[in-house]
């Protein structure tokens, strides 16, 4: 299984006290989905499908989440948030009752920047009176390539937003890559 390492999240990180804080029993199920992940996804397979397999494990710890991948393999568009110039904005996982949108990343750390922004225009967006997006979780390794921590750096980027961040508040789970034997 995956061992999750670290928890954060932007509320304990900002002087700001008027936005509420990210439900714990929310957080801990999506972290308890994270860790029942199993080990085989991240073993003997190509990048690609590494990608999708650890989403869609992911998505089938939280069945109550829309996952974007589309469990029968195609796209969902419950997913999406908006559209721009024909491209569609979307979240890999996302809760429309209680508006938490899930970005999972593996490797890229430019995408930490797009996904907070991502949570951000999502707040700004209203539907049925109330922000699309009220809480964003970034799930990101914690040792990429054995060196790079994206967990660290999701931190950095939080920080430096968050004066501009709006959204009632963002979770970062730090998970480690199972290293092969």
């Amino acid at each position: 299984m995956v061992e999750v390492e670290r928890v954060s999240l932007l509320s304990k990180r900002r002087k700001q006290t008027s936005s509420r804080s990210f439900p714990s029993d929310t957080l801990a199920s999506i972290r308890s989905a994270v860790e029942q992940v199993p080990e085989y996804v991240f073993r003997n397979s190509t990048k690609n499908t590494e990608i999708g397999a650890f989403d869609a494990e992911i998505a089938e710890g939280l069945p109550q989440y829309e996952y974007e991948g589309d469990r029968a393999g195609g796209y969902n568009p419950n997913c999406k948030l908006w559209s721009h110039l024909g491209f569609n904005y979307s979240v890999d996982l996302y809760q429309p009752d209680e508006r938490i949108a899930i970005e999972v990343e593996k490797s890229e750390r430019k995408s930490i920047s797009d996904d907070l922004l991502k949570f951000q225009k999502g707040y700004r967006t209203q539907k049925d009176g109330r922000p699309k997006i009220e809480f964003g979780c970034l799930v990101v390794p914690v040792n990429y390539r054995g060196k790079d921590n994206l967990y660290r750096h999701s931190l950095t980027k939080l920080d430096f937003m968050k004066g501009i961040l709006f959204i009632d508040d963002v979770a970062v789970i730090g998970y480690r890559i199972p290293t092969p034997d």
